[in-house]
């Protein structure tokens, strides 16, 4: 079920749209801007299952940065993508939903807004930053190319989506989901206006006031990102660690879901937001539509997030005779990709 959408007004009068699921202490995420939705993400299994767990055992707001998904996109104000304007959002956020010294997952190109308010906030418990880094140039040292005709321009946004999708997930079919939420999150104007904009951020200066716990993480394996970068990040943070998990998916939200959102809700001090099962238990006794003991194996470690190349690793198997499973199982529960089938492995008990 979505969550309702209310808003925050900003001080130089931006509407910001967020949401917030589950009960318990205070938790805000900030999102990979501009690449954020509230009225689309649930269509992502795997966000949906990330955000899920991790409000079993706290109260989570989300919410879509100006210029993004369900935020204000018109006008100046709505435009302006300078890490100022950033925290602005934040913090109306913050203050409309009532949050009480809230700890702050970022993820992506939301962790210098994360630092930058945990640097001006110092009741912030705890900070998580999934794929974080202080300088915009250690990840973004190109300019992007400004084209004045709007046919090239959109072609510029569809390959940026393609490719980030393809980097996130590490997975064709995940890859295909992913971009066209992608494309539902920011016109190209304002994709390209982002990327100008984050090359000139660097938080550095404010990191040595940072006074929240914080842990840098992400996935040991993925082409994407630099783990130096991040090291260089945990190293200059007065209380922070460097946590790389396995896998080869850079976003939280694919691989190994529960694994990653379990690493999270443990170091904000929530516990473990449910046990993961072990592949043994990965198929119940009673299987569901005539599947086979195999094909629920497949199911169940497809809806707990992994790709189809983790899932042929964790099983023993080759990545076609994976595919091929898919193919049949999906047949049998009526499913037309995997935000369908893991909806029913939900139901029935196998995630």
């Amino acid at each position: 079920m979505t969550p309702p959408i209310r808003y925050a007004t900003t001080s130089d009068g931006v509407r910001i749209a967020f949401s917030e699921l589950g009960a318990g202490p205070d938790v805000i995420c900030v999102p990979p801007l501009p690449l954020s939705h509230l009225g689309e993400v649930w269509q992502l299994a795997g966000a949906a299952r990330w955000y899920e767990r991790l409000a079993r055992s706290a109260r989570v707001v989300l919410y879509d940065a100006r210029g993004s998904g369900l935020s204000d996109r018109e006008g100046a104000a709505a435009g302006d993508c300078s890490l100022e304007a950033m925290a602005r959002d934040l913090e109306a956020v913050a203050a409309t939903a009532d949050l009480l010294a809230p700890s702050v997952v970022a993820f992506f190109n939301g962790a210098p807004v994360a630092l930058e308010y945990a640097a001006r906030h110092e009741d912030v418990p705890a900070l998580a930053l999934w794929g974080g880094f202080a300088r915009g140039l250690d990840l973004y040292p190109l300019a992007p190319a400004a084209p004045r005709d709007a046919g090239v321009l959109e072609a510029q946004r569809q390959a940026l989506v393609e490719a980030a999708a393809r980097t996130w997930t590490a997975d064709a079919q995940d890859a295909r989901e992913t971009a066209d939420y992608f494309r539902a999150c920011a016109a190209a104007d304002s994709l390209l206006r982002y990327a100008s904009a984050i090359r000139g951020w660097d938080v550095t200066p404010s990191l040595p006031r940072v006074r929240a716990r914080t842990v840098v993480l992400q996935r040991r394996d993925t082409a994407a990102q630099n783990p130096e970068v991040a090291r260089r990040l945990a190293a200059s943070i007065p209380s922070a660690e460097l946590r790389l998990l396995p896998g080869d998916a850079a976003s939280p939200f694919a691989g190994d879901i529960d694994g990653g959102v379990d690493a999270v809700a443990g170091f904000l001090g929530l516990g473990p937001a449910r046990a993961v099962a072990s592949e043994e238990q990965a198929a119940p006794s009673t299987l569901p539509a005539s599947l086979t003991p195999r094909e629920a194996e497949v199911l169940a470690l497809l809806a707990r997030g992994l790709s189809n190349k983790e899932v042929a690793g964790r099983l023993h198997l080759s990545v076609n005779t994976v595919e091929r499973h898919l193919t049949n199982l999906y047949q049998k529960i009526g499913a037309r990709g995997r935000t369908d089938a893991t909806a029913f492995a939900i139901r029935h008990g196998l995630a």
